[in-house]
């Protein structure tokens, strides 16, 4: 199961739609796996990851 923090709170939880926290309606910012924090750039996971929630 993937893990969430929020970009408002810091909070971790497992939604990836809003924070239950603080109900903030924004996307939540995946945790990576390996590292137990947000995403990193020296990851090449974490990249992969960043640029397919980004679009790119």
């Amino acid at each position: 199961m993937s893990r969430f923090q929020c970009l408002d709170c810091d909070h971790e939880h497992g939604t990836a739609v809003s924070c239950p926290r603080c109900r903030t309606p924004r996307a939540q910012i995946e945790v990576c796996r390996s590292h137990g924090a947000r995403p990193i750039r020296r990851c090449g996971a974490c990249r992969t990851l960043t640029r397919s929630q980004s679009g790119l």
